[in-house]
């Protein structure tokens, strides 16, 4: 069975089951650092993978990359996914499970990339109209990149605005190409 398929049931019975104790919020919460942890710490999900690391270390490692504490619906789910031997999918399951909890709460995802720090008003304007169109939430992410040279770069659910200094010139380039058939 394809390793997708399998990742989006566990992540849909997750989600259920927390949402049935009332830790959904919670837990989304948890998948989100986790799945941000194993993205910018590839050497932790080959210690999750490997055969010489206890179970153990395992339930304590992945634990405190999520920030969990106690007994709570996350510990006993990576204790199934152990008993499984399916802790190679947690990635794509944290991924999954954050993807269901948005769908399911109508939680819009918004990328804002600009050269510099937007004001806190200005995010907050881009928040209540991001709002209005989606009849929902939304979660805003202000990423910094001065590569675009200037303006923006509007992400919303997967739909992209590139309004950048750095996107415009890219488009007149493959424009003058291909007006002109001159390969560069």
């Amino acid at each position: 069975m394809n390793e997708g398929h399998i990742a989006k049931r566990y992540a849909k019975a997750l989600l259920g089951y927390a949402a049935a104790r009332g830790e959904d919020e919670a837990l989304y919460g948890r998948m989100k650092l986790l799945s941000e942890v194993i993205t910018a710490t590839p050497r932790l999900l080959k210690t999750i993978n490997s055969p010489m690391v206890s179970p153990a270390d395992k339930l304590q490692l992945l634990c405190e990359a999520a920030g969990a504490t106690g007994e709570d619906s996350f510990r006993q789910f990576v204790r199934l996914l152990l008993a499984n031997r399916r802790e190679h999918l947690l990635r794509n399951i944290a991924l999954s499970y954050v993807s269901l909890y948005r769908s399911t709460h109508r939680i819009g995802e918004v990328l804002l990339v600009s050269v510099s720090p937007l004001p806190a008003a200005v995010i907050e304007r881009i928040r209540h109209r991001a709002t209005q169109q989606t009849q929902g939430t939304v979660e805003i992410e202000n990423r910094i990149d001065p590569g675009i040279k200037g303006g923006f770069i509007f992400q919303i659910n997967g739909l992209r605005l590139d309004a950048s200094v750095a996107g415009q010139l890219e488009k007149v380039r493959r424009q003058f190409i291909r007006k002109n058939k001159i390969i560069v």
